[in-house]
């Protein structure tokens, strides 16, 4: 009885679950007949993305843990909550699949249809268009088409997530064909009438394949795709060169081990079990769903009307009081601390703190940490003139930057290539710290951002950069990259210490709590205690549970968490003062925002580290604090407007599920946090 009232009332609840939730959340805002409707394709896209995502991540261990866990129920017949995690994922996954079916055919595909624009979805293709498509599929398509004889090929591998035809003929022969739709456009667009049509080049090639001599006698197509593990499996040691092992491992990522068979529906049970034998795979890797698989291809669905899509946005312009458009980045510095709010403003304030201490004759060093460079990056390119106009350039490249590794290699032999001093990463520790540093003479110049420097993301990437000539914090920043250029571990006796930044390894863990224990200290004296904290995870069980404690003491806190969230909110003799808001619109949210009340000072703090275990403890992150009482007022209107929001925002409720806002004002804080910049 004690057990089962725990899994009605958790204390944590499941990462999986809840980032299960988070993608529900991305599928609810394709179903909205209020979001554009290729917005609402784009949505459908970012979930089938995120999906593809967790197959490859997260499937693999929960698969695991549930073989571990049956075994363990045979010897030792013990009922274990987490056992059923791996079923429950699935189940999950399976109804979010139908409603996604449901919103595509149902509700997207009708009101494209009433623009004059067809998705030719599982129809035949017409006879108006079968010349066109035709020349199409023999110029375009037919010289990248690749054909598996199942009798004659025994050792076919599919590779990761690419789409696939199983055949089969009259006389009981068995193919595959590969659909090179990773090589060619996804899509086909033929005007006729006034209309314009739109086809998969998967109809485009069951049409024509039959006129291939080997396909005379087709019976039956189906498409498949098989997801595979994303693990890699790198050997770090000190002294290591990880860029080689990892560019070995990248070669081997689409021929992991595979996770999912994503089938249609109708294909026959023993033609499945054909295919299971075939590929090696297992009847517990099997998922089924439509005729047509990778949907993240809408992101690069060939239509584009203004008037089905989001408005255009106008990003704003930092505004920097009285100094001149002439004045140097360094000199407006010197004026003041300078706070950069995307994508609602441009994003020439970072370029132009790495363009020109590029190009300044006075500036002898430059610092910076690298994540995610923009493939064509202009932080980059500024990096390799600094190297070329003699100054000094240290660039930390975390090549663990998953599903970026191969970018980041690129740019680190490139950079390296040019004289800049390169460090590849800490064995076993992520650098996943946003940060820069110029040195002019004696004089310190910082950007210390919660997004990754990069140009591309910061258009969609709701972020904060803070550029600043704090000498104090710079100073620190100075002594981290220090640490950095060592490539190692923090030692017990390593004499270094902030007091400015928040340095995950260091003082960052420590820091939070102390700051929290100052608002229940506060709310036990019956004075005011309020904790206000925007992340995109929170899921390390310590925070979690010093949260419940601020609660139960009578802190009132309020959550803004984009995707993970393990806290259980609003639950008696838990957390009745905790509430936990997830807002999905326009951009993806990614800022960490860490405000407390303070008794009146309002200490805030921006970051790159969620409250994640890896963050905490297996990453270097940093947090930083804004000094500013302007830039502090700038942030509390931000939060005060995201908390207010009952239009992209839902609750989060004690089972982890989204539940809508109770309509108030309309309050849309994307839009109002862009038009709150705009006229400042």
């Amino acid at each position: 009885m004690a057990q089962d009232k725990q899994l009605q009332n958790p204390t944590f609840l499941d990462r999986d679950i809840s980032w299960l939730y988070f993608n529900q959340r991305v599928l609810d805002e394709a179903s909205k007949s209020k979001t554009p409707l290729l917005e609402r394709l784009k949505f459908l896209a970012i979930f089938s993305s995120n999906l593809d995502e967790f197959y490859r991540v997260r499937i693999p261990m929960l698969n695991g843990m549930w073989k571990l866990h049956k075994k363990e129920r045979v010897e030792h017949p013990i009922t274990n909550p987490k056992e059923s995690i791996y079923k429950q994922a699935k189940k999950i996954i399976r109804k979010q699949q139908k409603q996604f079916g449901k919103i595509l055919v149902k509700e997207i595909l009708p009101g494209l249809a009433a623009e004059g624009i067809i998705l030719n979805y599982g129809q035949p293709l017409p006879d108006f268009a079968l010349e066109e498509l035709r020349r199409y599929y023999y110029v375009h398509i037919a010289g990248y088409i690749q054909i598996i004889d199942l009798q004659q090929v025994k050792d076919f591998f599919p590779l990761n997530n690419e789409i696939y035809f199983y055949c089969t003929t009259t006389d009981e022969q068995a193919y595959i064909v590969h659909i090179p739709s990773g090589r060619i456009p996804r899509f086909k667009v033929i005007e006729e009438e006034g209309k314009t049509y739109v086809f998969f080049i998967d109809d485009i090639i069951k049409q024509f394949i039959t006129e291939t001599e080997t396909f005379h006698k087709l019976d039956k197509i189906y498409s498949f795709k098989v997801t595979r593990d994303a693990e890699l499996n790198v050997k770090e040691e000190a002294g290591r060169d990880l860029s080689k092992d990892l560019v070995k491992e990248l070669k081997k990522r689409d021929f992991g081990l595979a996770t999912r068979l994503l089938y249609p529906y109708d294909l026959p049970q023993q033609e499945l079990q054909y295919a299971l034998d075939y590929l090696n795979l297992k009847k517990s890797n099997t998922m089924t769903g439509g005729k047509y698989h990778n949907m993240k291809d809408f992101f690069a669905f060939p239509i584009a009307k203004p008037h089905l899509s989001y408005p255009k946005f106008e990003t704003a312009t930092l505004k920097t009081g009285n100094i001149e458009d002439s004045a140097s980045i360094f000199s407006l510095l010197d004026q003041g601390d300078q706070l950069l709010h995307t994508p609602y403003q441009d994003y020439d304030m970072v370029l132009r703190f790495f363009n020109e201490a590029a190009l300044d004759p006075q500036v002898t060093h430059i610092y910076t940490t690298v994540y995610r460079l923009a493939k064509d990056s202009k932080i980059g390119n500024a990096l390799l003139s600094a190297s070329r106009n003699g100054k000094h350039v240290f660039v930390f490249v975390e090549l663990k930057a998953r599903f970026d590794e191969d970018n980041n290699i690129l740019w680190a032999k490139r950079l390296e290539k040019e004289g800049v001093h390169i460090s590849y990463g800490i064995p076993k520790i992520k650098v996943h710290a946003k940060i820069a540093l110029a040195k002019l003479k004696d004089r310190y110049y910082g950007l210390l951002s919660t997004g990754n420097l990069n140009e591309n993301t910061a258009k969609q990437y709701t972020d904060h950069s803070l550029l600043t000539a704090d000498q104090d914090m710079l100073q620190e920043l100075q002594t981290l990259f220090t640490f950095l250029k060592e490539k190692r571990h923090k030692n017990p006796e390593d004499d270094i210490t902030f007091k400015h930044l928040l340095v995950a390894q260091f003082n960052l863990y420590q820091t939070y709590l102390d700051l929290l224990d100052f608002e229940i200290n506060e709310a036990k004296a019956g004075r005011k205690a309020h904790v206000r904290i925007k992340l995109n995870n929170l899921e390390e069980e310590s925070m979690i549970s010093k949260l419940y404690e601020a609660s139960q003491a009578g802190v009132q806190v309020e959550l803004i968490v984009r995707g993970i969230c393990r806290l259980v909110p609003q639950q008696k003799g838990l957390s009745e003062n905790i509430t936990v808001k997830r807002i999905v619109g326009r951009f993806l949210e990614h800022s960490r925002i860490f405000h407390f009340h303070h008794a009146g000072e309002d200490r805030i703090f921006l970051g790159s580290s969620d409250w994640m275990y890896r963050n905490i403890f297996n990453r270097i992150e940093v947090c930083f604090p804004v000094k500013s009482d302007r830039l502090k007022g700038q942030l509390l209107h931000y939060i005060d407007l995201q908390l207010a929001d009952d239009s992209s925002a839902t609750w989060i409720d004690q089972h982890g599920n989204n539940i809508s806002v109770e309509k108030g004002k309309g309050v849309n804080a994307q839009e109002q946090i862009r038009n709150y910049l705009a006229e400042m």
